[in-house]
Order: structure tokens, then sequence, then C-alpha cells
């Protein structure tokens, strides 16, 4: 049987041995037993402070498989699960636990108990920035930690008005609006998909320095004839007025990539490079442009 949260159980030694002391202290509260406490509270506040990087640590020398609800998942929502080989899938599904073991997921009014994130929504999320960056030899997002998911449009401080998503480099937050996230990726094609254009927005300023195509002066012309939706239907869903136009490409790149190829030719070998320098993957999915 695998272990899924190993920090866990690395932390009931030194909680049993909590419960000792303090069982003591309390029959004995003159005797030195109190001091002792602080023996295994100690390991017990660190193992709590770095279980994120535990848990890193340990399922990356003891890989476990994905739960079948999981892999269902990848195979309706995915662009390009289903039609890799084994060995990249292993590696896909690999990487896949070892990014929602790393991050911090924070939900905000959830439902759930303490606005606990469920499981499959963090595979959910996670699955975008790891297909994002399964052609190229490190993962990527390695600063990207924390993700807020608010369950309906947000503003912030930043942003005082309502919008699906935002991405802040300096601290490492991805912040999106799951009800787009859910409509998205469960009914491709029908919604704009925000958590792939955040993904997008976070590699570009992680990655700066790749050698990013020129855009014409009538790239939303383009655009229009890949994406299922128009430039006014991808503002409103992300809820803001301009926008940067490349995390849009490299959105529809990964999730229309035939018709982006026969309406981009030129950008889509620029894309090659960035995100497939060791070739590419190969993709057999048939696609059609969905009316909206």
């Amino acid at each position: 049987m695998k272990i899924y949260k190993f920090s866990n159980i690395l932390a009931i030694p030194f909680f049993i041995l909590l419960v000792i002391f303090g069982y003591l202290t309390y029959q004995n509260p003159e005797s030195s037993y109190l001091a002792w406490i602080l023996l295994p509270l100690i390991p017990l506040m660190l193992i709590y402070v770095f279980s994120p990087q535990i848990e890193y640590w340990w399922l990356k020398r003891n890989p476990i498989e994905l739960d079948a609800p999981v892999q269902k998942m990848l195979n309706k929502t995915n662009p390009v699960y289903s039609t890799l080989d084994r060995k990249t899938k292993e590696e896909f599904e690999r990487r896949l636990v070892l990014f929602a073991t790393a991050r911090d997921f924070i939900g905000k009014g959830m439902e759930s108990d303490n606005n606990a994130v469920p499981h499959d929504i963090k595979m959910m999320i996670s699955q975008v920035p790891v297909t994002m960056t399964l052609g190229r030899s490190k993962a990527g997002f390695k600063h990207w930690e924390r993700i807020v998911l608010y369950k309906h449009p947000f503003p912030t401080p930043m942003n005082k008005f309502l919008h699906t998503m935002e991405t802040h480099g300096e601290d490492g937050v991805v912040i999106l609006s799951l009800e787009h996230v859910d409509k998205a990726l469960m009914q491709k094609g029908h919604h704009y998909d925000v958590t792939w254009h955040a993904y997008a927005e976070a590699f570009i300023k992680d990655n700066p320095k790749e050698n990013y195509p020129e855009l014409p002066a009538n790239i939303w012309e383009s655009i229009d004839k890949i994406s299922p939706q128009d430039k006014s239907q991808i503002l409103g869903t992300l809820g803001f007025k301009t926008i940067d136009t490349m995390p849009v490409l490299i959105n529809l790149y990964f999730n229309y990539r035939k018709q982006f190829a026969r309406v981009l030719p030129v950008i889509k070998e620029s894309f090659d490079q960035i995100f497939f320098p060791r070739g590419p993957l190969k993709d057999n999915r048939a696609e059609t442009k969905l009316e909206s």
C-alpha cells in the first residue's frame, strides 16, 4: 500500500511522546516533565511547517499511481494525455503528483471543512502547468507555490473589479475563479479557459528571455479563426478591458493544435521551439471548432 501523507507517518512517534510527556506533566505538575515536552514538540512543528517539502521528497522517491477518477478526468479534459505513450504518460503522472503535492492550495469560501481544496480540484488545475512544461527537460513553475481559489469572480487590491484570474510573480501566486476553471475544463470549447491563460501568463513571467514570436497587428483576426470565443467573449470571461495576447495564443496552441498550425504556422513553429525543445508530443486527436 502506498503512503500518501508521509509527513503524518513521520509525526506519529513524536506525537506519542508528546502525549506521554503531557500525561506525566499532568500527573506530576511539580516535576521536570514539562521541559521534556519540547523534545517532541519542536520536531512536530517542523514537520507541520515543512510538510509540503517532505511530501515532495517522499513522492519523488516513491511515485504513486493516479486514482482511476483522476485518470478519467485527464482523458476527458487534457489536450494530450490520452495520446501519450506509456513512458511519457508515466512521466506526466509523476510530475502531476509532485506539482499538486508541492503547492499550497487556498480555498476562499469553499464548502468543505476549513476551506480545504478537494483532491480532484487540485489535480484538475495542476494538469495545466504540467502539460505546458511536459516537453521541457525540467518541470516549470518552481516559484509559483500558492494557488488561491475563489468560488466566483473576485476583486483584488490591484484590480478592484470582478475578474477570473490573476498572477503575481513576485509572490508566486496564481488566483482563479473556480467556477470558470470548472466550466472551461469540463465543457471544452464552450468557455474560455482561465487556468490555461493564467499559467501561460505565469510561464511568460518566469521565462521572459524565451524567443517569443513577433505578433502582427491583426492577431485577433487569427485568434478568432482558432478560438471558439471571440475577443469580446475572451475579455468578458477574464474580466479585463485589455490583455496581452501572448497568453491567449499559448492557450490555443495547446488546446487547438491542428487549427493553430493551419492558421498560424510560423507562430506554431516558434512555440514548438519553446515548449517542445526535445521534440513534439504525438497528438492524433481530431479537433473541430465548437460554437460558444
